[in-house]
């Protein structure tokens, strides 16, 4: 939900018969930039802004109210380096965006994210962190917490060709897995690791059904 505080008015903040869960970014000049939102008629019985468990209102969250038991630490996390070689030591600046929400509906812990896309290579150090952050986060509520997970939003990652409008072109099948966020993301679904893609599991084979569109190579009008 690329908006600012001060731009939602109240019935698009509070509409009638719904719950409404928003996170926008902190940062100074990224309003509109990046954020999310959660919409829902069940109530859930705890929510967090961000994935690390250091954004917190005022005042705090007690651990009552907290869904975690533990919380990922930059020391924890194999990070990846920046282009000058220096690897985080906190993870603030990957919840400053408002990518992430946490919600806890009981049966299952819900995760909305908008995961960083990749604008440019000096990008991609954040980006491949975000998803290390947001793999080791669900582990936790997975194995510590005993929990079950979903994640839901824009993950920025195609997870095969057949995902991509353009993932069958002999330029870039030959080379689709060379990208570290594409192999990550292979290596983090099932069967390779612990999540499954709800819409392969039921269309495995489907074609055209495409995750990720390039829509300044798209030839038809988009309904």
């Amino acid at each position: 939900m690329k908006s600012s505080r001060q731009a939602i008015g109240r019935n698009f903040a509070l509409p009638d018969n719904y719950d409404t869960f928003v996170s926008f970014p902190s940062g100074k000049g990224k309003g509109g930039y990046s954020g999310v939102s959660v919409y829902t008629k069940v109530t859930p019985r705890k929510a967090e802004e961000g994935l690390t468990g250091l954004l917190q209102p005022k005042p705090p969250l007690d651990s009552s109210e907290r869904i975690s038991n533990v919380y990922p630490h930059a020391h924890e996390i194999k990070l990846m380096a920046d282009m000058e070689g220096n690897v985080p030591l906190t993870l603030d600046a990957l919840d400053a965006e408002g990518r992430g929400l946490v919600l806890d509906f009981g049966l299952f812990v819900l995760i909305n994210v908008y995961c960083p896309n990749l604008a440019s290579e000096e990008r991609m150090a954040f980006k491949m962190n975000y998803h290390y952050l947001l793999q080791e986060r669900v582990r936790q509520l997975i194995e510590v917490d005993l929990r079950e997970v979903i994640v839901v939003g824009d993950i920025n990652v195609t997870a095969t060709p057949d995902d991509h409008c353009d993932g069958h072109l002999p330029s870039n099948e030959a080379t689709f897995w060379d990208d570290p966020h594409r192999k990550w993301f292979h290596e983090w679904l099932y069967p390779q690791g612990p999540m499954h893609d709800a819409i392969r599991s039921f269309w495995p084979d489907r074609k055209a059904m495409y995750t990720c569109l390039s829509f300044v190579c798209a030839k038809t009008p988009r309904h």
